[in-house]
């Protein structure tokens, strides 16, 4: 079932995967997006660690979270959140600076992008 609670608890668990992986082992997805992983990535990707931590924590706090404003405006964040990153990974791709296995990751941005855009217009 599509709602908040649930769409909640899956941004938990992609988000704390994403995080695990980008801070302990950063070249797995390099592999997966067909990318160089230097140094300079090395030190990104820790750093978008942190970012998916905070967002797995937001995600799993406010899961139970009546319908509010604030509840909205996380709905709405997420959302262009997942949408912007499915754009940048689409363009990489397309500019060819990224290998086919982004977009597994640009399958699964539209599709949290779009269950939680559903949940912010259903509750307008």
């Amino acid at each position: 079932m599509l709602n908040f609670k649930n769409v909640s608890l899956a941004t938990v668990a992609l988000t704390g995967v994403l995080f695990g992986m980008l801070l302990l082992a950063p070249e797995l997805i390099f592999f997966i997006f067909n990318i160089e992983g230097d140094e300079a990535a090395k030190l990104v990707s820790r750093r978008a660690a942190m970012l998916f931590l905070g967002l797995a924590i937001i995600t799993y706090f406010g899961r139970n979270a009546e319908h509010s404003t604030m509840r909205q405006a996380v709905c709405l964040g997420l959302a262009i959140s997942m949408f912007g990153l499915a754009l940048t990974g689409t363009y990489e791709f397309v500019r060819g600076y990224a290998g086919v296995g982004i977009l597994l990751a640009v399958v699964a941005e539209i599709g949290f992008g779009a269950a939680y855009i559903r949940i912010w217009t259903n509750n307008r």
